[in-house]
C-alpha cells in the first residue's frame, strides 16, 4: 500500500525500475513477454532529470532494477548510482546471473551503500541445468573466500542459495523453474494474442496484485508491468486482438511526473483497484514447469572441472 508520508511525499514499499524489453534466454510464459523477441532499452541519462523530479514526491523502501535481463542494459551502471543518487536508497539488481562478469563496474556498484547497506545482486535460477553456469560466473565475480549456502542468510532472503564473499557481497539465488501462464500467447493462426477475461476476476487472481509490482518505465508511474509493456509489444509484434482492444491497451494512462499535482493524488488511491486492461490478464495461475533456451542458438559452456565439482 502507498502512504503518504509527514514530509509530504507518498512512500512505495516496493518499486520495480523496468529498464531493458532485452533479455539472452527464452523462458517460457515469461511475464514480461521477453521470451519473444521484444526490443528495446532504457537509458538512464536520458531519463535522469524525469526521476530527479519524482524524488520530490514519492520516497522508495525496496527497488529492483529488472528486465529482461537488466545487465544487457549498456547504462545498467549509470541506473545503479543514478537510483542511489536521486532517491537515497540501496539498490537490487535482478538478474538470470549469466552475464555477471561482462558489465565493467558491476562489482564496485555493489560494493557502494547507502545508509550503511550495500546494493546487492540477486539472481533468479530458471533451469537447474544453468545452476553450474552461475556457480562459475560467480567464483569469478566474487572476492574470495566465498562462503556458500549459510543457512542464515537464506533465511534472510527467502532465498535456495546464498553466496557471500570476503568484502560482505552476498547474492542470493532463487530457483524459479515454474512459472504460471503469460498474458501473451500464440494463438491458432499462429499470432500473438492476450486474453479475454472477466476484469474482476482477472485482478482478483492477479500475481502483480498480490505482491503490489508497481513500475517505473519511461519515467512514469504504472499499476504493474504488463499494463505498461501491452502498447510497446503490440507495436512490435501487432497483436491479433480487435480494433477496439487495441485501442483499451493504449488508453490505461500512467502517471506522469508533469500531471502529478493534477491527477497524482487520485492516480496513487487508485492504483490496487482493477482496470479494464486487467481482462487481458490470465486467471489460471498453477505453476507449471517451463523451459528456458538461449536465444541465438547460444549455448553455455563452462569447465568441466566445475561440471564435476573439483
Amino acid at each position: 500500500m502507498i502512504t503518504l508520508g509527514a514530509d509530504g511525499r507518498y512512500l512505495i514499499p516496493k518499486m520495480e525500475f523496468y529498464i531493458t524489453n532485452v533479455c539472452n534466454l527464452s523462458c517460457e510464459n515469461c511475464n514480461r513477454f521477453n521470451d519473444h523477441n521484444f526490443q528495446g532499452w532504457q537509458n538512464w541519462n536520458t531519463l535522469k532529470h524525469v526521476y530527479q523530479q519524482w524524488a520530490h514526491k514519492v520516497r522508495l523502501g525496496k527497488v529492483v532494477i529488472l528486465g529482461g535481463e537488466p545487465l544487457l542494459n549498456p547504462t545498467i551502471i549509470d541506473w545503479i548510482h543514478g537510483i542511489n543518487d536521486t532517491f537515497g536508497v540501496n539498490v537490487q539488481v535482478l538478474s538470470n546471473g549469466t552475464r555477471i562478469n561482462n558489465v565493467r563496474g558491476l562489482y564496485d556498484a555493489l560494493l557502494r551503500q547507502i545508509d550503511g547497506v550495500n546494493n546487492w545482486l540477486g539472481i533468479s535460477c530458471h533451469d537447474m541445468q544453468e545452476f553450474a553456469v552461475i556457480e562459475y560466473e560467480l567464483q569469478k565475480f566474487l572476492a574470495a573466500p566465498i562462503m556458500r549456502g549459510n543457512p542464515d542468510r537464506c533465511a534472510d532472503f527467502g532465498a535456495d542459495f546464498v553466496f557471500t564473499d570476503n568484502n560482505g557481497i552476498t547474492v542470493p539465488i532463487w530457483i524459479q523453474d515454474h512459472f504460471t501462464k503469460s498474458a501473451v500467447f500464440l494463438n491458432e493462426h499462429g499470432r500473438f494474442a492476450l486474453h479475454q477475461n472477466d476484469v474482476e476476476h482477472a485482478h482478483s487472481v492477479c500475481p502483480f496484485v498480490r505482491n503490489r509490482n508497481y513500475h517505473f518505465i519511461h519515467g512514469r508511474l504504472y499499476k504493474c508491468g504488463p499494463v505498461a509493456l501491452f502498447p510497446e509489444f503490440d507495436e512490435q509484434h501487432d497483436f491479433d486482438i480487435s480494433v477496439e482492444d487495441k485501442q483499451l491497451l493504449r488508453a490505461y494512462r500512467p502517471l506522469a511526473i508533469d500531471e502529478f499535482e493534477t491527477r497524482g493524488a487520485t492516480f496513487i488511491a487508485d492504483i490496487d483497484k482493477s482496470i479494464p486492461q486487467c481482462k487481458f490478464c490470465p486467471v489460471d495461475h498453477e505453476l507449471k514447469k517451463i523451459t528456458v533456451s538461449h536465444k541465438a542458438g547460444r549455448s553455455r559452456r563452462i569447465p568441466i572441472n566445475i561440471m564435476q565439482g573439483d
